[in-house]
């Protein structure tokens, strides 16, 4: 999207948010962290400064280290995040209402959305992703999130204990095969697409949430494994 357009177009205005902040559980420093000589949040920087239909890609974080390497790969850190929005406890909503507040502000326009690409979520494909901004553009939803089918169903083979003890479906209903219940998918951790009202309400997953089903392989880094299994899966990509 041209910047210089940007009073001539119809089409929503949407910020690339990547939230990365300094301290992390598990993996120390987990968005600086090499992966073939790139820290980690490069690959999501990279990701959103090929999707044309967004204005701007954000990094919001309370590191100055943070800030200076994702300058350094092209994305736009125009604020440092409070420390109050930087905690364990701290919800997602909180972060991108200040993001989107504070860029209203600094832009002096009015963000219509939020691509949310969350950087320890790494593997996304380019289709995927233009294609959830293709259906928040054309359909103007609260919410578009990445999803895939899931191998397990609430109404055929998930169970929770009850009050006895017992073993129970977490859903009821006279399913006897798998085939025959409701699809469940599982959302992803890749893409959200949320809708200036849905930030300002503070919903998570509003009424108007399209789930768009995405293909091929979803990473979400947590352990020192996850990492090693994200640069084998580079690897294995650049000898195709």
């Amino acid at each position: 999207m041209a910047e210089g357009n940007i009073n001539n177009i119809e089409s929503p205005i949407l910020l690339g948010i990547i939230p990365a902040r300094g301290g992390s559980k598990g993996i120390k420093n987990k968005n600086l962290r090499k992966v073939l000589d790139k820290p980690l949040i490069y690959y999501t920087i990279k990701d959103a400064l090929s999707y044309k239909k967004i204005y701007k890609t954000i990094v919001t974080t309370d590191s100055l280290e943070i800030a200076e390497v994702a300058k350094k790969y092209g994305a736009e850190v125009p604020f440092i995040r409070p420390k109050r929005l930087a905690e364990d406890n701290t919800s997602m909503i909180e972060v991108l209402k200040h993001a989107l507040m504070k860029c209203d502000q600094i832009y002096s326009l009015k963000i219509n959305g939020i691509v949310l690409l969350d950087p320890t979520s790494p593997v996304r494909k380019k289709d995927d992703i233009n294609e959830m901004i293709d259906i928040f553009i054309e359909n103007r939803p609260d919410l578009v999130v990445a999803a895939t089918k899931s191998k397990r169903n609430p109404y055929f083979n998930m169970v929770k204990i009850n009050k006895s003890g017992y073993a129970q479906l977490v859903l009821k209903g006279n399913f006897v095969r798998r085939q025959d219940a409701p699809p469940i998918f599982d959302i992803t951790n890749n893409c959200w697409i949320f809708s200036r009202q849905a930030i300002l309400r503070g919903w998570r997953i509003p009424r108007k949430t399209i789930a768009c089903e995405t293909d091929g392989l979803y990473i979400d880094i947590d352990e020192e494994d996850d990492l090693k299994f994200f640069e084998y899966f580079l690897k294995s990509r650049k000898r195709k």
